[in-house]
């Protein structure tokens, strides 16, 4: 064991650097926000949001802190993706089905039909049955990427319908925004680090004639030992942050897959480098340094594309109205918002032609053409 990693473990075993893995989250969600185009809502530049958002792109980290089988069956798989098994189930990143179940059921079927193709799975070892098959990352990117795309849109259109009384509603548009952009940059994020791409997760996995590490912390070391000891701060990774990458805004999909696979690019290499002790030196630090960078850029690509694409039309707007079906008259209390025009009055006029609810027109939204250079917010002091 390399001497950093071993002194970082020593640390460990009377604290926890668990902060400093959520201090890696909340580095790469401030810098994304840093890179947001101008064509972007103004609240996303405003201090209290970005620290919101921050704070939520660990809460997916919290959930796994509440020891319940469902919770971590519902959730683990999320994190990450394990590449090397998909052949066992006779899949690629390029076959993979793009929608969660139809991948399920691809993997059931694989291992009802070829079970000895497949590594053994002991249920016993694995009470939240969530180990069993090679992970979900991709599939939880573009939810909470459509997710992002839907709050956007709701927001979009009570902004719109500016009425007085459905200043609750758009409070909570607001926060609903917030909310997804906080769990989007938390997947994102993990799959920058290289060992969520990998069976070779927390130490090398089977035949090692490289001799690799296989200790069960190096994940953990990796996550935040190593950016602890490398004493990365906001301010270090600001001068080295680009705008650089694309997310296509009609269909994310591809790019979340080549995301996928450079990430995965990265773990020989990773291996290598804690085998040779330079985990610790520069070359550690500017690995370390290029993933964090690269997950900000990515993440803000995918905040980018979700507005972009979130336009509503006119059908959209008056179905919004008409389900939503707000009657301020009939609301409970004295808290009820103050009258206003009558809902009729409210209902928009909009130019969109009837159809689909979005716009996913790339760049159709007003302000600049994708990837444009960081706008206002970038220069926000950031503790």
């Amino acid at each position: 064991m390399a001497r950093g990693m071993a002194a970082w473990v020593a640390v460990t075993l009377v604290s926890t650097a668990a902060a400093w893995d959520a201090h890696g989250h909340r580095m790469i969600t401030y810098l994304a926000l840093d890179g947001l185009p101008a064509e972007m809502p103004a609240f996303l530049r405003e201090a209290d949001t970005r620290h919101r958002i921050a704070y939520q792109s660990n809460e997916a980290d919290r959930w796994r802190g509440t020891r319940h089988p469902v919770m971590g069956h519902e959730n683990n798989q999320d994190h990450y993706l394990d590449v090397e098994l998909l052949d066992q189930f006779g899949l690629t990143l390029d076959s993979l089905p793009r929608l969660r179940n139809e991948y399920l059921r691809a993997l059931i079927i694989a291992k009802h039909e070829h079970p000895d193709a497949i590594d053994p799975y002991d249920p016993a070892k694995d009470p939240d049955r969530s180990k069993e098959w090679p992970g979900a990352a991709p599939y939880s990117i573009m939810e909470h990427w459509v997710k992002l795309q839907s709050a956007l849109q709701t927001w979009r259109i009570l902004e719109k319908l500016d009425d007085p009384r459905r200043r609750h509603q758009q409070e909570q548009a607001r926060s609903n925004v917030i909310y997804h952009m906080g769990m989007l940059s938390h997947i994102v994020g993990d799959l920058a680090q290289p060992l969520h791409t990998t069976r070779h997760f927390n130490g090398w996995d089977g035949p090692n004639p490289e001799g690799y590490t296989t200790a069960k912390t190096f994940h953990a070391y990796i996550d935040g030992g190593c950016i602890e000891h490398h004493k990365l701060t906001y301010a270090d990774l600001k001068p080295l942050y680009r705008s650089r990458a694309r997310v296509n805004p009609r269909d994310p999909w591809p790019d979340t897959l080549e995301y996928l696979r450079q990430s995965n690019t990265h773990v020989i290499p990773l291996y290598r480098m804690e085998k040779a002790g330079e985990l610790t030196g520069p070359r550690g630090r500017e690995l370390l340094c290029e993933r964090l960078c690269t997950a900000a850029d990515t993440l803000r690509a995918y905040y980018v594309a979700a507005w972009r694409s979130s336009g509503p039309n006119l059908k959209a707007e008056q179905d919004f109205v008409r389900y939503n079906n707000f009657k301020p008259d009939l609301l409970p209390g004295g808290d009820a918002p103050a009258a206003a025009a009558d809902e009729s009055a409210a209902e928009p006029a909009g130019d969109g032609a009837e159809g689909d609810s979005g716009n996913d027109g790339d760049g159709a939204q007003p302000g600049g053409p994708r990837g444009a250079a960081p706008g206002a917010g970038q220069g926000q002091a950031t503790p």
